[in-house]
């Protein structure tokens, strides 16, 4: 695994953890350790200021909202050029006042969890907590800031599988100015549902899934593996409209997160890496896999 200094760094998406703790105790977290101290506000501004080009820096956690000084931490990002997107469980956005505070401090992108989609009983499932009416809410108030919206909806076999259907209909209701909706299976990062994962859906299954959501045919949605001009396999990136002629505003990606044979999820992406305890820049997946448990 190759660690680049920050003026190295080359990865268009940088995560930064910001936080480990949390407000919900899912079944599937990448970083499941509460006992880790929050990242060092100051240091990573540093870090992040050394980039040599504008990167999506993608604030998560566990759940980043609980920083108490995620306004500042935004405001100073954007004042660095970079674009700032916030990943997050959606739960204290269900506050109108709290949306229009992190809009007011720069955020324009926001990606929410919806395993649960508009269903109580798949989010006890899948993440302990009936918090539908929060994530609904939360929704609402995030496109009518005008904000750019992406959802994603980990797909649990025998749980979850119609909430395809049930996210795209929430989201094109809302009429967004531009949406990405996620969906993908179940990964094997940190804390994860084992059982689950042994009978993973497939890429194939989650196309055709995706395929009766949005009418079209499943083998159609092969063809659209490309990211920016390079093709990966485990990937689909398609509009909700197929036949639509002109520009669209809701999009759908799908991934395939199950472990290869050394329980690495797509192992030698050169697209997302991730800010290091040292503050240095690592490939994501294999640095969340080799420290899962202490970091």
């Amino acid at each position: 695994m190759q660690i680049l200094k920050p003026e190295e760094n080359s990865f268009e998406t940088v995560m930064v953890d910001l936080t480990h703790r949390c407000n919900m105790n899912c079944a599937n977290c990448y970083i499941p350790n509460r006992e880790i101290a929050d990242i060092d506000a100051d240091r990573l501004i540093e870090c992040l200021s050394k980039f040599p080009k504008r990167t999506n820096i993608r604030l998560a956690g566990a759940e980043p909202t609980l920083r108490s000084d995620l306004l500042d931490i935004i405001s100073r990002i954007r004042k660095l050029g970079h674009r700032v997107v916030l990943l997050t469980n959606g739960l204290r956005l269900s506050r109108k006042s709290y949306v229009s505070e992190l809009y007011d401090a720069g955020l324009r992108h926001i990606y929410i969890s919806l395993n649960g989609a508009d269903n109580d009983d798949w989010y006890e499932r899948i993440d302990n907590l009936r918090c539908a009416r929060k994530k609904i809410q939360a929704l609402e108030n995030i496109v009518d800031k005008n904000m750019i919206l992406n959802t994603g909806t980990i797909l649990m076999r025998g749980v979850n599988e119609q909430a395809i259907q049930r996210v795209v209909d929430l989201v094109t209701d809302l009429n967004p100015r531009h949406a990405l909706l996620r969906f993908k299976n179940v990964g094997a990062l940190g804390r994860y549902d084992q059982d689950a994962e042994k009978c993973n859906l497939s890429m194939f299954e989650l196309e055709r899934l995706t395929a009766d959501a949005i009418d079209c045919r499943t083998e159609t949605l092969s063809r659209f593996n490309k990211i920016k001009g390079n093709v990966e396999p485990n990937t689909r990136l398609f509009p909700v409209n197929l036949s639509a002629k002109t520009g669209t505003s809701v999009w759908i990606k799908l991934s395939d997160w199950q472990a290869d044979n050394n329980g690495l999820v797509d192992l030698g992406s050169t697209r997302r890496g991730r800010i290091t305890p040292n503050f240095m820049v690592a490939p994501f997946f294999e640095h969340v896999k080799e420290f899962e448990g202490s970091y």
